[in-house]
């Protein structure tokens, strides 16, 4: 009986963690370059010997729509690749989210005021530059190139964590990024979240009613454990 309590709780706790993850990707939904929070759904032995159900989470990096914005300090990836940030400290970070803006000192910058890497470091605008950029991510200032975007990939993308709402790092000391090949530069779109909010909302009634199955069944086990504890003492 106790297995079955146990059982329960892990059910209760499974779908306790799968709700706020699904919360969160309906909530970051609008965010352009979110990577959605996927779920995967593993056993385990715990005690008593039962068999419990844990979530685990992970991140799908599958591509979002393209949207046209027509801005051209407005970028997206299409294909495998991120954009390579600069962090104040030093340290990189890499991103989808390509809404960018031109620096006081001519840097391309995102809107939070990171560095964006090209492949010879920082990328510097000339003031009233008139951008273009190419496929490759090269980028022109009328006929000049004045840059080129670095363009990282990996080739096990489980590597990377997130460090923010669209802001993803390596797990480990030691770097696997590399040029991307695959990847397109679009320049004048953003990339959507990979997030269609009418799925995650259908998991989420789903996993409401596993949620209420797994309390009943830990309500009705708990009874059956306090009537017979009261059985034993009299």
């Amino acid at each position: 009986m106790l297995s079955v309590l146990y059982s329960a709780a892990g059910g209760l706790d499974s779908a306790a963690r799968t709700q706020e993850v699904l919360a969160r990707n309906i909530a970051h939904a609008s965010h352009h370059g979110y990577r959605r929070a996927s779920l995967r759904f593993a056993q385990e032995l715990r005690s008593a010997g039962s068999r419990i159900v844990s979530v685990e989470e992970g991140i799908a990096f599958e591509q979002g729509e393209l949207l046209r914005t027509d801005s051209p300090m407005d970028m997206a990836l299409e294909g495998d690749g991120f954009f390579t940030v600069q962090k104040p400290d030093g340290s990189l970070s890499y991103t989808r989210k390509g809404s960018f803006v031109q620096g006081a000192d001519g840097r391309i910058e995102t809107a939070t005021g990171l560095t964006v890497l090209g492949s010879a470091g920082p990328i510097l605008l000339p003031p009233g530059a008139g951008i273009r950029v190419q496929p490759d991510g090269t980028i022109l200032n009328g006929s000049e190139v004045v840059g080129k975007f670095r363009i990282a990939a990996f080739p096990d993308e489980s590597v990377l964590e997130r460090t923010g709402t669209t802001l993803f790092e390596e797990k480990g000391e030691v770097t696997t990024a590399m040029p991307a090949v695959d990847c397109r530069v679009r320049q004048g779109f953003l990339e959507s979240a990979n997030v269609d909010i009418l799925t995650e909302m259908v998991r989420m009634i789903a996993n409401s009613r596993a949620f209420q199955a797994s309390q009943r069944v830990a309500g009705a086990t708990s009874s059956a454990i306090s009537s017979l504890t009261r059985a034993m003492e009299e």
